[in-house]
């Protein structure tokens, strides 16, 4: 019998699609693209209707799948996309969606070839960095990047006019535009962010003076966007805001937020009741002799944490039980002592609803040691994403 060995690699979870499908292994992500879509309106709703949107999609469109994210987003009206990595430029052109895509710094002039085809626009910062994308590329696009006191990348304040000169002066450059990252760095300037709008409007009036403004000023950061209405210039960069994080609690523009990853799921791909013939229990916390344990096909491969606190949770056939340490490469042990009807198989829930409980990502967060943006970014490309 021959066998498709690409069908194989990329079987994935049961979906809308085709409810019969199984994974290859028993876990995956359900990502809510409606909550996608819906946060984007959100936020259309309460810009001017001349500030474009550059959805910002690094790591993987946050986790969530830069391709479909992007998809879905193309098809509500956005006007761009920012990328840090060439594979999310790559999935992103792969669902078939042309709009403008902007690198951010992270791919070097050894990619030009890729990124002229794919017909994305480069982040410079510098005026050797505009020299040697020339020298890489028969014409370029770029975006100036200026850094307004978060010591990141970006041209100081004090180049810019001269990079933005330099650019305009090549045939072969087109600047399309402007733009940087908020700082909201410690600093002991109490008035650190009128700073920054001061910085950034100087730089733009004296590139209007000199002839060298781009058609795009933009300022990125979810929390910017929602703070500070007077930053939005020609456009905006949010990321996290899309899959439901709005990275402030003094939000000045009142959107409502959906999260977009709606599950963790994964399968007991084995259960025991434990006896006396296997010795000792362990001396970590939750053991006893004669507990049931199961196994879940997931583990810190897959981007949970090395280790798991006492009290983390999933859900089995709609009740909570106990995650066991520690954390392995592909397994994780749970507690199903109190759920004797769990049987090898049974889907498990690490995040989401089941029955009337549900396990939120504040919980999941919490137990990982992170935040929820933190969490998103610890979703791995290579568990299968279903699109609910």
């Amino acid at each position: 019998m021959q066998l498709d060995y690409q069908t194989l690699i990329h079987c994935g979870p049961p979906g809308a699609s085709d409810p019969h499908r199984t994974p290859l292994r028993g876990s995956w992500y359900e990502i809510d693209l409606d909550a996608i879509r819906h946060n984007y309106r959100q936020l259309r709703a309460h810009l001017p209707a001349a500030v474009r949107i550059f959805a910002c999609l690094k790591r993987n469109g946050y986790g969530c799948g830069a391709g479909p994210v992007a998809s879905a987003l193309a098809a509500e009206g956005v006007d761009g996309f920012g990328v840090a990595a060439l594979p999310d430029a790559v999935a992103i052109r792969h669902m078939g969606v042309e709009l403008p895509i902007l690198l951010y710094p992270g791919p070097l002039p050894s990619s030009a070839d890729i990124i002229e085809r794919l017909g994305l626009t480069v982040t410079i910062s510098s005026l050797e960095e505009l020299e040697r994308w020339r020298a890489a590329m028969d014409s370029t696009r770029v975006f100036v990047k200026v850094d307004l006191g978060f010591y990141r990348s970006g041209a100081a304040p004090s180049v810019v006019g001269a990079l933005l000169a330099a650019g305009h002066a090549y045939d072969d450059v087109d600047v399309e535009g402007l733009y940087a990252h908020l700082s909201e760095l410690p600093s002991k300037t109490p008035f650190h962010l009128s700073e920054q709008r001061s910085r950034l409007q100087q730089i733009l009036q004296s590139a209007n003076a000199s002839g060298t403004r781009p058609p795009i000023a933009m300022v990125a950061s979810t929390a910017g966007v929602l703070r500070y209405p007077e930053m939005d210039f020609d456009a905006v960069d949010p990321g996290a805001l899309f899959i439901g994080v709005s990275e402030t609690d003094h939000s000045t523009r009142p959107v409502a937020l959906r999260p977009a990853l709606k599950a963790i799921s994964s399968s007991l791909v084995s259960i025991k009741r434990t006896d006396s013939s296997l010795g000792t229990a362990p001396d970590l916390p939750g053991y006893q002799q004669g507990m049931v344990v199961g196994v879940l096909g997931i583990g810190w491969g897959d981007g949970l944490p090395r280790q798991l606190p006492p009290g983390a949770e999933a859900l089995v056939r709609g009740r909570r039980a106990p995650l066991l340490p520690p954390v392995h490469l592909e397994h994780l042990r749970i507690d199903l002592t109190e759920i004797p009807d769990a049987c090898f198989g049974d889907q498990v829930l690490l995040l989401g609803q089941q029955g009337d409980q549900t396990i939120t990502q504040h919980e999941v967060a919490t137990w990982w040691g992170t935040d929820i943006v933190g969490l998103y970014a610890q979703l791995r490309d290579h568990v299968p994403r279903v699109y609910v």
